[in-house]
């Protein structure tokens, strides 16, 4: 390819790092790489890749692009490193990409040193300071346009200027741990956001596939699946965990498709809207000449049709409720619990009934809350 498909909401030309083969490795340690566009450390394809940035700095210099690619069963691992990029910090294009983003520990360090075969001495090891990671995108923090897992943990700071997770239809294993600092910060509040893939994929012209597709934004409402269940949890939903961290931001899920929103917290605390919703892009066709709209979306909370969102709020979690969600299941710890901020209250009905929100209790169906 000479140029970035535009269908990845980039431009530019360049890639500094690109990965293929099979068991190929490239790692990065105390090092600085940018491109200008596209991307700075990429992977193509192949198999068994393995991608490594430790204290270093990685990014863009121009508007549009990321510091990190991850497709087909490649790993990805940042380790205190700064990234400074212009769309996202790693786009996920599956199908069983790992990415984790933690920090250089001498531990975590030297295990890489050995199970890559770096080749760095006692006194090497010895010189790399411990560092945290931290990302700041100028539009969204990750993307996944294929299944994949996410790991986020140690003093990781994640700040974007939109949505921290931008998840387009994919099967996810996203888990945040912030027992050691980690922060999700959000310019637009939104920490996770479900849609559909809005990629139009290349169009067959002249017996060559060009990049010259249209998306255009489906009309009317989505069609129920009977077959469809938004209050059970399948293996191809959108999952993401959350342990001992304190999150402040919305998570909406915009499918129009048969995929839930599964999510789990543990030992937190998170204060934000959790909600089915409509999704619209902020114009109705995008192609190369706009392709800066894709993601680009406006959420109206509505009921689940097949979008359904369920979430577990496990030991010592609470959610501050501050707006309008619409759920298909809640379930709570003994210790658990769901409330409004001071002077509001938070109601909740089930199926239309009014139901009180108890600890240790558990709730399936059209579960609505609201707050007063």
């Amino acid at each position: 390819m000479e140029s970035v498909p535009w269908m990845l909401g980039l431009d530019g030309n360049v890639r500094a790092t690109n990965l293929i083969g099979a068991g190929t490795k490239a790692t990065y340690i105390n090092s600085t790489v940018h491109s200008e566009t596209w991307g700075a450390l990429s992977v193509e394809g192949g198999s068994g890749l393995q991608l490594t940035a430790i204290n270093s700095s990685v990014g863009n210099t121009g508007t549009y692009g990321y510091g990190t690619y991850a497709i087909g069963d490649a790993t990805v691992r940042v380790l205190g490193s700064q990234f400074d990029v212009g769309s996202y910090a790693t786009i996920c294009a599956g199908p069983a990409a790992s990415i984790h983003y933690g920090d250089s520990t001498r531990e975590a360090v030297a295990e890489l040193n050995s199970s890559l075969g770096l080749g760095l001495t006692k006194a090497e090891l010895a010189d790399i300071p411990a560092r945290i990671t931290v990302v700041d995108s100028g539009h969204f923090g990750f993307v996944f346009f294929g299944t994949g897992t996410l790991k986020l943990d140690g003093g990781t700071v994640i700040t974007s200027a939109q949505t921290t997770f931008l998840n387009k239809g994919q099967q996810t294993s996203i888990t945040v741990d912030g027992s050691d600092g980690a922060q999700l910060n959000p310019g637009n509040g939104i920490i996770l956001q479900m849609i559909e893939s809005d990629d139009p994929g290349p169009v067959n012209v002249d017996g060559k596939m060009m990049n010259v597709g249209v998306y255009t934004e489906p009309t009317g409402d989505p069609a129920k699946d009977a077959s469809f269940d938004p209050t059970s949890v399948h293996t191809a939903d959108g999952a993401a965990t959350f342990t001992s961290i304190a999150l402040a931001g919305d998570f909406y899920n915009g499918m129009r498709a048969g995929k839930n929103m599964v999510l789990t917290f543990e030992d937190s605390t998170v204060q934000g809207v959790i909600s089915a919703t409509e999704a619209k892009h902020r114009v109705d066709t995008i192609d190369s000449s706009n392709f800066y709209e894709l993601g680009q979306v406006t959420n109206t909370v509505k009921p689940a049709v097949n979008n359904g969102v369920i979430v577990q709020l496990n030991s010592g979690s609470t959610w501050t409720v501050t707006g309008t969600s619409y759920l298909t299941r809640l379930t709570l710890a003994a210790d658990a619990a769901v409330g409004a901020a001071s002077g509001k209250s938070v109601t909740m009905t089930v199926d239309g009934t009014q139901t009180a929100i108890e600890a240790g209790g558990a709730y399936s169906g059209a579960i609505v809350l609201t707050v007063g």
